[in-house]
């Protein structure tokens, strides 16, 4: 499905990366890469709820940067990115933002 091509992109990203640095990316990089598995926006919520709320703060502001970045850099691929996986990381950064009450999510 879907999900399985996305997840699929997200692990061929982490690898070249690691190629790239010759270092992990952590954990809220693994994590974030288990989340695009989820085929169903409201299980997805459901488990980075819990995390959040298991990891806390400093978890969801690492997940946060990384989120940031990865749209960011979205915007910056010559042909664009699947809009599928745009709008799980969007969905995923707004959550994110919404836990750390930034302003600039809405509930």
């Amino acid at each position: 499905p879907e999900s399985a091509r996305r997840l699929e992109i997200i692990r061929i990203i982490q690898a070249r990366v690691l190629e790239e640095l010759g270092t992990d990316l952590g954990e809220a990089a693994v994590v974030l890469g288990q989340l695009m598995g989820y085929e169903k926006e409201e299980e997805l919520r459901g488990v980075l709820d819990a995390g959040l709320t298991v990891r806390g703060r400093d978890f969801a502001i690492e997940m946060s940067a990384l989120t940031s970045e990865a749209l960011d850099g979205f915007k910056k691929v010559p042909g664009g990115v699947d809009p599928g996986l745009v709008q799980r990381v969007g969905y995923i950064d707004l959550r994110l933002n919404e836990f750390l009450g930034d302003g600039r999510a809405t509930p």
